[in-house]
């Protein structure tokens, strides 16, 4: 007989869960809100799988995108992407963003019109910086090569 898995932390901000509800599903009250829309029907097919590594990671990067985007409209309605929600899902021709274990192809969502755009379409300076094995050069180095 297989038990539930029971989480102890909170799958999006990582805080500590507190009831049973909020266990089984991964998700504290506040979260839960804001990313239920994306998780699929019971019953139908996954078709976004993320390879975690490190949830606390995955957050700030998602936090350090969710500000690079902020100052952008959205393409479809033309609200600012201040609050879009960031996704990501593996994807082999993706960033190899920090806290991940695989490539994710990362968009967001705009709050307004729900669309989803890709960062790259957003962000043209990339997100290099976020990405693992990522090392900045100084203008001393830069200026001597």
């Amino acid at each position: 007989m297989n038990t539930p898995l029971l989480y102890t932390r909170c799958l999006r901000c990582g805080r500590a869960l507190k009831d049973h509800k909020s266990k089984s599903r991964g998700y504290g009250p506040e979260c839960w809100q804001k990313v239920k829309h994306a998780i699929p029907p019971q019953g139908a097919p996954l078709t976004e799988t993320r390879s975690i590594e490190n949830i606390f990671t995955v957050n700030a990067v998602y936090d350090s995108i969710r500000v690079r985007v902020s100052s952008h409209s959205c393409p479809s309605c033309g609200a600012l992407l201040s609050s879009a929600e960031v996704h990501s899902y593996d994807h082999e021709d993706g960033l190899n963003l920090r806290g991940f274990l695989r490539p994710q192809w990362v968009y967001v969502t705009c709050s307004g019109c729900r669309v989803d755009i890709a960062l790259h379409k957003l962000t043209r300076n990339g997100c290099g910086d976020l990405c693992k094995h990522y090392r900045q050069v100084s203008i001393a180095e830069a200026l001597r090569a």
